[in-house]
């Protein structure tokens, strides 16, 4: 209950679990790493939560990347751990990679209300 307090006074939203507007905050989330600084060659910004598990995405920005690997990567990442626990490469945020990385946030979002993560 504190973390969430926290979470609400520094701004920080919980994701509702609704396709629709998981998608939105994706989407959003997409457009913020345009004015978001790089560092480390990586842009990072926060999608939002669920529980204590923060959902970002990422964008690598790195020329020595090798070939193949997605420039953008959604992920659940654990405070408390310190780890990512899983995440999603994409390309161009197409519909089939829209609805990989939705149901991703959705499974983990149900595991997280179950206490399963």
């Amino acid at each position: 209950m504190m973390l969430a307090r926290a979470q609400q006074k520094l701004g920080f939203r919980t994701l509702e679990l609704c396709p629709d507007l998981i998608e939105q905050r994706i989407i959003c989330a997409y457009i913020g790493l345009l004015f978001t600084p790089q560092v480390g060659g990586c842009r990072v910004t926060t999608v939002g939560w669920l529980g204590a598990r923060e959902v970002r995405l990422t964008e690598t920005t790195r020329h020595d990347a090798p070939a193949g690997t997605p420039p953008f990567w959604l992920e659940i990442y654990c405070h408390a751990s310190g780890r990512i626990l899983d995440s999603c490469g994409c390309f161009e945020f197409d519909d089939d990679e829209l609805e990989s990385i939705v149901t991703l946030v959705m499974d983990v979002g149900r595991d997280s209300r179950e206490g399963l993560h």
